[in-house]
């Protein structure tokens, strides 16, 4: 659950031993900054701020440094006809090996994205939808941004609504292309597309109709490379310090691919076949005519798209300069600043963790290394750990006993999860983080961990209920790091010994101690005395179950397990 990078980086590590350089009240400006940007800490007004929060100008001229610094135009193109870029999760140009090896391998591409009517249907055991209005409407964008990327480089994007092995081996007897390049995926659903699609052009190439066609897939969603870990998928190790410190000590980051430029020419006809190049899909056209995206009078606008992504990288990184704080501010709740933000943009594949990886070594030489320089590769390195183990386990990261096939009587109560799901428990930290993830498809790290361990420890609901909804509402959702980091909140993950609870009245007191976050999400709160928000008695709802652990009385102290508890797990 991530404050940095993909729909759920848990971070469990310790630093590593360093002291912070600054005192606790300037982190503490640090850490609020956003938040009096967005909304005055003091009148808790709402607002509505946008991310990256650069104008349109500078976000499109940090795109066209950043691309430009990575384009070349002595790279050299001995291929011949046409290759098909199927873009899937990789919505970018800059460090897309998959758009670098068909332009080398033809004489023109042919970008193509198919609108998949599965992504938009329901998920697989509570039919929750798949696709929430707000990341159906980052996702607008990104397709907007990468359009009008490409048509700067002398390409354009064929966009069709329907399944690809459907749409693109149409496209291939239109085109007589020879290659169809696109990323590689891990999860089942994904997988079996990949096999439908390499089918369909097999039976394609046995009509003899068009010279046969290849399914190129290329491995390129990690920091990491598949190919260059230290051990097999099998050979995965299932604690993440044992394969952070394999891959640190044994690995190198393979250098970002250089774009050539520039990039076409398109082919020369077939496009008028398909009745021209495709629009853009509209949020009626993926079924959501009753729905209205960024509602909300407050909270974070993420705006989709390479070029926000890459601006969002400068905005942070160079602009604010706050990489080098990273690490002591990263558990905030409130504001665009605490932590990078970078994850919607990676689960799109909007930009590269390598790319990342790049900046952040970049910085280091230019400005600072530190901790917190460090910890943002940390996080990427917990986000590939998340993929690679998907590879490993396969399905069973969505079966309710986890990796481990845990044993567990998990209750499907549906008054209790939608009052979790609505923010109507009665516990203002747990509703504050659910009203906001509905209202932005944004929720810290630290809010994640604690709506999960409430959900499965004070609720006992099915762990697959809640990942299943931040399927529906998440902008970073991808199934590696939503479902990996379920499993662990929810104690079936991998390693056995991540087995937490997390106690709310001592997260509150620790991350948000004077209720202001709470009082954000919940105006009805801001009356209330600071001391007293996360304990409103009668001036909120009342509670919908005990809490396990944990006491918002300061006269307690925090009792012990309730007797029909099946776990003691520890306790933060």
């Amino acid at each position: 659950m991530t404050s940095l990078v993909c729909s759920s980086l848990v971070l469990r590590l310790a630093g590593r031993g360093r002291s912070s350089l600054y005192s606790p009240s300037t982190l503490m400006s640090f850490a609020t900054r956003s938040s009096s940007e967005s909304a005055s800490t003091s009148s808790l007004a709402a607002a509505v701020k946008a991310v990256p929060g650069l104008a349109g100008g500078e976000i499109a001229a940090a795109a066209a440094e950043a691309i430009g610094r990575y384009s070349a135009a002595d790279l050299k193109r001995n291929g011949r006809g046409v290759a098909i870029v199927w873009f899937r999760n990789d919505l970018r140009l800059l460090d897309n090996e998959v758009l670098c090896k068909a332009w080398a391998a033809s004489e023109s591409i042919l970008p193509v994205y198919c609108v998949d009517p599965r992504v938009f249907g329901k998920t697989h055991y509570f039919g929750f939808p798949k696709t929430g209005v707000l990341r159906a409407q980052f996702l607008i964008e990104c397709l907007r941004d990468l359009r009008e990327n490409l048509q700067k480089r002398g390409l354009n994007l064929l966009i069709q609504h329907g399944k690809p092995e459907d749409v693109l081996p149409n496209i291939v007897k239109t085109f007589g292309a020879h290659t169809v390049f696109a990323h590689k995926e891990t999860c089942s659903e994904e997988l079996l597309v990949e096999r439908r699609v390499r089918a369909r052009l097999e039976q394609l190439a046995a009509s003899k109709s068009v010279a046969p066609t290849k399914l190129q897939l290329i491995w390129g969603c990690t920091m990491y490379h598949i190919d260059d870990l230290p051990f097999n998928v099998a050979g995965i190790p299932d604690v993440y310090t044992q394969f952070r410190k394999s891959v640190e000590y044994k690995c190198k980051v393979r250098s970002c691919y250089k774009l050539p430029s520039p990039l076409g020419p398109l082919p020369s006809s077939g496009v008028d076949e398909f009745g021209g190049w495709g629009s853009i899909p509209s949020l009626e056209q993926l079924g959501f005519a009753d729905s209205t995206p960024n509602s909300s009078d407050r909270g974070l606008r993420f705006v989709g798209g390479e070029s926000s992504a890459l601006g969002r990288v400068r905005e942070y990184f160079w602009t604010k300069d706050l990489i080098k704080i990273y690490k002591e501010i990263r558990n905030g709740m409130l504001g665009p600043d605490y932590s990078t933000k970078f994850s919607p943009w990676l689960a799109f594949g909007c930009v590269s963790p390598r790319y990342i990886y790049e900046e952040v070594k970049r910085y280091e030489q230019e400005r600072t290394a530190n901790d917190s320089t460090y910890w943002v590769l940390f996080e990427l390195i917990w986000r590939d750990y998340f993929r690679f183990l998907s590879k490993k386990y396969g399905n069973s990261i969505f079966h309710s006993g986890g990796p481990r096939n845990v044993a567990a009587n998990w209750s499907q109560d549906k008054v209790l999860f939608a009052a979790w799901r609505d923010g109507r428990t009665g516990y203002p930290l747990i509703d504050a983080n659910m009203k906001e993830l509905s209202a932005t498809g944004f929720m810290s790290n630290r809010g994640r961990q604690i709506v999960c361990s409430f959900l499965v420890r004070d609720m006992g609901v099915d762990w697959r209920m809640g990942a299943e909804w931040f399927e529906t509402c998440l902008l970073d959702y991808d199934p590696c790091s939503n479902y990996g980091n379920w499993t662990y909140g929810a104690g079936v993950g991998n390693d056995p010994r991540e087995d937490r609870y997390f106690s709310i009245p001592k997260q509150a007191q620790t991350y948000d101690p004077d209720g202001d976050y709470v009082a954000y999400w919940l105006p009805e709160l801001k009356g209330v005395p600071k001391g007293k928000r996360h304990s409103p008695g009668m001036s909120y709802i009342r509670p919908i179950v005990p809490l396990k652990f944990g006491s918002y009385s300061p006269n307690k102290s925090s009792p012990g397990p309730n007797k029909g508890n099946p776990r003691n797990p520890r306790r933060h």
